[in-house]
């Protein structure tokens, strides 16, 4: 099997505590290169860390601006940088209208009248599994806000498995969601205080003989979690840190 490795480019929730980028997950195997999510303040650390021309695609787990608010940036830098190559971009349905009219609200200038140097293929999630930029992709529905049509993400790439929750609160979507994967990324924005929107570790540890993966790295940190990293059993990630399954 070939090797599989992911690098954390933003471990941040929305408001970027502790001084974190926003959500970005860059996965890389022989010939593929995957985004997951591309947050609002993605661009430095993609900068730092990837080559954008070699990136293949873009999965967003759901319309919030900390987790696809980078992706007219990134269209953009690869306009001009003679971009040649398409890109797969994937997500809930609404995912390319909401993209178009926030890139417009951005730079109306530039999106409003510029035809693209390279093609995007745009994928909606569906009931199976869809192929973006040489991984499979499956989704399943999560509870986070409504609005923002939230949906974790089984990705297979190279014989390996990784699952990723998106922004979520506990529900058995997320055991489903876990359920054999080498690597299961999980959204911890809070310590102890539970959230309809979000996961509190503490909620997550009650769950988590319900998780059959075999490891469980930690991301989309809040303040209060912030302050409790000493408290963590679990592997957390860090802007930078990158590990191979």
């Amino acid at each position: 099997m070939a090797g599989v490795r992911v690098r954390f480019l933003g471990t941040a929730n929305a408001f970027s505590a502790g001084g974190r980028s926003n959500a970005c997950i860059h996965v890389s195997a022989p010939g593929v290169s995957l985004l997951l999510d591309c947050g609002g303040s993605a661009m430095p650390m993609l900068k730092r860390h990837t080559d954008l021309g070699a990136l293949n695609g873009v999965v967003v787990s759901h319309l919030h601006g900390d987790h696809f608010g980078g992706l007219p940036y990134l269209l953009m830098d690869q306009h001009f940088a003679r971009r040649e190559r398409p890109l797969a971009i994937a997500g809930p349905r609404d995912l390319e209208p909401r993209l178009r009219q926030t890139a417009l609200g951005l730079y109306r200038d530039f999106f409003g009248s510029t035809r693209l140097a390279f093609a995007v293929d745009h994928q909606s999630f569906g009931s199976g599994e869809i192929v973006v930029g040489g991984a499979s992709i499956a989704a399943i529905p999560v509870i986070h806000v409504p609005e923002s049509d939230p949906h974790g993400v089984r990705v297979r790439v190279a014989g390996r498995l990784i699952a990723y929750s998106g922004d979520a609160t506990w529900s058995p979507a997320l055991a489903e969601l876990a359920r054999g994967a080498d690597l299961f990324i999980c959204e911890a924005t809070n310590f102890s205080t539970d959230d309809p929107a979000h996961l509190c570790y503490r909620t997550l540890m009650a769950h988590r003989r319900e998780l059959e993966c075999k490891r469980i790295v930690l991301t989309h940190f809040g303040d209060e979690t912030l302050a409790h990293l000493d408290e963590i059993e679990l592997e957390r990630a860090e802007d930078g840190l990158e590990i191979a399954i």
